[in-house]
């Protein structure tokens, strides 16, 4: 988002800000290296796995466990019956008592539609994300939540419906139900499947997208709880975009909640951590005086192309580091060049810094007479060899963060000739390979 966005200032809660540029994604322009960073044939991509999985927060600011909005559902084992002491003393969410200005039947009808024709046709990945968005507008006692137990139940995740039923059954005010909710929560409880396979939901971008445009809607005209609604009940249809965290954000201080008007705010600057958006919500942050960190960016040689949590960033880093949110991260270098298409990985924790280094060299291959071709050893795996191939005869390779000697196999077209040889890596090296 290129745009310069106005701040918005109410007496006694400090700045708030509320974007005018309708970017759902929160993007800052560009594509996402994810699905548009090409790598010619080739290319040698150094891949290590760090996740964290973002927590949704009650009105109160706090963490709810067990709520993570991720897509293939991993969860606790449900509890067997209603909540537990704990859970019942915990203060419903805003966004479940906050008057609104049309009922919240009225809010979420253009979900109810394309829900059961969904339901109907055992479209389980689409169904169940919209009844998850009709109870969060509706509540968690309603006959949409009695059917999204059913829906997780028919799909045979058993986990999931056992803990549906028991969310229903202690919302629900009929004794009757209650039992009998329960009962089914028990029994699915103790029923498991060892050969199912998990159900991955579908982002619902379309309904998704309408929710967006009916909360940014509802907040230009100052009706604070129907954007809140609508804001949570898109963010239940497609959570990996993190327009909607920007808003809830926004919303969560015109109502004066400040602890998640905060949590949202980080949320977003973790994905979104580039940007005019992301420099208002860091100054919100700062305001709040909500300790951010600082992600240093290093690379032993130039990248084409630098990549943050899916944005590009443009121009050099901050040579003090980049000021945020406390969370993980993953950054790429990208230089088609060198064929090199680099990842790393940094959390950053509150008031602390970390690090992004792309540590790499370039090896040139001069194998000739016999023309031959290289295959170098994964720094990250030991053991296991990556070909160069002989589409460029440059090619860049992550250097070892402890600087142990790779294992190197030259050969031959033919096959005849071959020799092995353990070669360092260093950081901004260029290898020259000669037989």
């Amino acid at each position: 988002m290129g745009s310069t966005l106005p701040v918005l200032r109410r007496s006694g809660l400090g700045g708030t800000y509320h974007s005018d540029a309708p970017q759902l994604d929160g993007k800052c322009g560009g594509l996402c290296y994810a699905g548009a960073v090409w790598v010619r044939a080739g290319a040698t991509a150094i891949v290590a796995l760090i996740t964290a999985a973002h927590l949704p927060v009650a009105a109160d600011g706090r963490a709810v466990p067990g709520r993570a909005a991720v897509r293939t559902d991993e969860r606790a084992p449900a509890r067997a019956t209603g909540c537990d002491a704990a859970d019942c003393a915990k203060p419903a969410p805003l966004y479940q008592t906050v008057a609104t200005r049309k009922p919240r039947a009225q809010l979420s009808e253009f979900l109810v539609a394309p829900a059961q024709r969904a339901a109907r046709a055992r479209d389980w990945p689409r169904a169940i994300p919209l009844y998850q968005a009709l109870v969060v507008a509706r509540g968690a006692g309603g006959p949409e939540a009695k059917q999204l137990a059913t829906l997780w139940t028919l799909a045979g995740q058993n986990e999931r419906a056992a803990e549906a039923w028991s969310d229903y059954a202690a919302a629900v005010a009929d004794p009757a139900e209650h039992g009998a909710a329960a009962a089914e929560a028990a029994r699915l409880a103790t029923t498991s499947d060892p050969f199912a396979d998990k159900l991955v939901l579908g982002d619902q971008t379309g309904e998704a997208r309408r929710a967006f445009a009916l909360g940014r809607a509802a907040y230009s005209a100052r009706q604070w709880g129907d954007a809140l609604v609508y804001f949570h009940l898109g963010h239940a249809l497609a959570p990996e975009l993190p327009g909607f965290l920007r808003e809830l954000g926004a919303t969560y201080d015109q109502l004066g909640a400040e602890a998640p008007k905060r949590e949202f705010y980080r949320r977003y600057l973790v994905q979104r951590p580039l940007g005019a958006n992301a420099d208002l919500v860091r100054g919100e942050l700062a305001r709040a005086k909500d300790p951010l960190g600082t992600l240093q960016i290093s690379s032993s040689l130039p990248c084409t192309e630098l990549w943050i949590n899916r944005q590009r960033l443009t121009g050099k880093p901050p040579d003090k580091g980049l000021v945020v949110a406390p969370g993980s991260y993953k950054g790429l270098c990208f230089n088609p060049r060198y064929e090199m298409a680099l990842f790393d990985y940094a959390t950053v924790e509150p008031g602390k810094a970390a690090t992004l280094a792309f540590r790499w060299a370039i090896v040139e291959n001069r194998l000739e007479h016999p023309l031959g071709r290289i295959a170098l050893e994964n720094p990250r795996a030991p053991g296991v060899m990556i070909d160069l191939g002989i589409t460029s005869p440059e090619v860049g390779v992550a250097a070892p963060a402890d600087g142990k000697k790779l294992k190197m196999i030259l050969k031959d077209d033919s096959g005849v000739r071959t020799e092995v040889r353990a070669v360092q890596i260093e950081p901004g090296q260029r290898l020259v390979v000669k037989w």
